[in-house]
């Protein structure tokens, strides 16, 4: 996974600039939400889909699909309340 730059908040219109704890605890959401997708995606690689039929298959594999997208926008919205960007954007 590719770092994006640090940022300070004075270059990103609407964010204030950050704590240093801030900044941590923003870091320690995302690398929680990392281990978390992390952990699903190895049950997805062992989950055994041979065995199963394909509606059980896309029905097993849709509620993973679900759950990353739901991690991710967990993990954006705990992000979001530690910036406390402007309301408008």
């Amino acid at each position: 996974m590719s770092e994006a730059k640090p940022q300070d908040g004075s270059t990103v219109t609407g964010y204030r600039t950050l704590s240093h704890g801030e900044v941590g605890k923003m870091n320690q959401f995302k690398e929680i939400s990392r281990q978390f997708i992390r952990l699903l995606r190895e049950h997805a690689d062992a989950t055994h889909t041979e065995t199963m039929s394909p509606d059980e298959r896309f029905e097993a594999m849709e509620w993973i699909r679900q759950a990353d997208m739901l991690m991710k926008q967990a993990c954006m919205a705990a992000c979001r309340s530690v910036t406390k960007p402007d309301i408008d954007c």
